[in-house]
């Protein structure tokens, strides 16, 4: 963990802020976060909450290699011990949640390794109008196969993402009101001379503003404006806006959807001239009958990557689902799709998608059964091709909230 959020995590420990618990993606298993938990707890005093994962899959490219290589597959073994705490106060909450995830492979076991995330969030309110609010999370993998990584390529060797943001929410009138947030962001990877090309590490930081304003309980209008300054192995720093306004509007009591228009910008640098192109985000999130719930959602803008050092045009839609079949059977899945176009390296490019889908049965409230799939490909102008990824397995979870008063 970089020394910046040591410091920040002190300091949250200090002021006793508040947030809810960051949800982690770990390698083998699909992220249960959205599956039904244990009988919600009433506010107030501490929430302890134990859990244990086990799973057994089927990984059919262990070393990520692409299409005509003869990737080799292999059984996988997941043991993940988890754990959050919570503390709900009269005028904030904290929070923190970490999980490692002991990876075992039954013949390449060469390649078993320990993944783990951790995060801790606070809010907190200062007055009536004004809200105080900071998350810090670290992701340590063995594969650069995440999604939060923008225009990496899928390459077997490890990952460290630490990320800081933190700001203030403030209502500036009843119709009104504005948030503003800082954001670092810090990145390495394992140093490995093959992949040295194109996985160079760095560090982004940067502001966020964005303004609401209501004009009715179903309509309002919206804004953002960001800009981030990524550096890439101290080789060069890269000047990154993007600006919108939008809309928001209830369609009906289940239905809600946005859209906002705008312009990115990246500034010029030693790898290249300026560039300018059109900002768009749009979105639509309906609840479904028995607590079920559909979220689309499609951004396009320029992002900073530390695949080739510099920035990418992103277009990326992602579509989640989550569906109670009945009482003690639900089902979820989530589809994400991401083109990266780097700006700075002629027609080199990314196209990458990942799918997750789970069927679960609840036998007890504190214990899930889930039947999953996780599926990812990646195509590149880069070196490599196309590479396809599939995972299927069964996995036990086990959670139960526990109130300390």
């Amino acid at each position: 963990m970089s020394r910046h959020s040591i410091g920040f995590l002190t300091a949250l420990a200090t002021l006793g802020l508040a947030a809810a618990p960051a949800v982690s993606a770990q390698e083998g298993t699909f992220g249960s976060a959205a599956a039904p938990s244990s009988s919600p707890l009433p506010a107030g005093g501490w929430i302890i909450t134990p859990s244990l994962l086990y799973s057994n899959s089927w990984d059919d490219n262990v070393l990520l290699k692409g299409r005509g290589d003869d990737p080799p597959g292999d059984y996988l073994n997941v043991l993940n011990p988890r754990g959050e705490a919570e503390f709900i106060g009269r005028r904030g909450v904290l929070s923190g949640r970490y999980d490692g995830a002991f990876l075992m492979y039954r013949d390449l076991n060469t390649l078993n390794s320990y993944d783990q995330h951790a995060s801790v969030s606070a809010t907190r309110l200062l007055s009536k109008h004004l809200r105080l609010f900071a998350t810090d999370t670290l992701a340590v993998t063995p594969t650069t196969e995440l999604s939060l990584l923008i225009g990496i390529p899928f390459i077997r060797t490890g990952a460290r993402v630490n990320e800081l943001r933190s700001g203030i929410e403030a209502d500036l009138t009843k119709r009104t009101s504005i948030t503003a947030a800082y954001h670092f962001q810090w990145v390495r990877f394992d140093d490995n001379p093959a992949f040295a090309a194109s996985l160079l590490g760095g560090h982004i930081h940067g502001g966020f503003l964005s303004a609401r304003h209501k004009l009715s309980n179903l309509t309002a209008l919206t804004a953002e404006y960001d800009r981030q300054f990524s550096t890439v192995k101290s080789l060069e720093t890269f000047d990154v806006q993007n600006a919108d306004a939008g809309l928001e509007r209830t369609l009906t009591e289940t239905v809600r959807v946005y859209a906002a228009a705008g312009i990115s910008r990246l500034g010029a640098s030693l790898f290249g001239e300026a560039h300018t192109s059109p900002r768009y985000r749009a979105g639509v999130s309906q609840r479904l009958r028995n607590a079920g719930s559909l979220d689309v959602v499609y951004e396009r803008s320029f992002a900073p990557s530390f695949g080739l050092g510099g920035t990418t045009e992103s277009k990326e839609l992602s579509v989640r689902l989550h569906m109670p079949l009945s009482r003690k059977f639900y089902t979820q899945s989530s589809l994400s799709w991401r083109t990266n176009n780097y700006l700075n390296f002629g027609d080199a490019n990314l196209e990458s998608q990942w799918f997750e889908a789970s069927i679960g049965y609840l036998p007890q409230p504190w214990v899930r059964i889930e039947g999953y799939y996780g599926g990812a490909s990646q195509t590149t102008t880069l070196p490599g091709g196309t590479l396809d990824r599939n995972r299927l397995g069964v996995q036990v979870i086990t959670s139960k909230p526990v109130r300390i008063r």
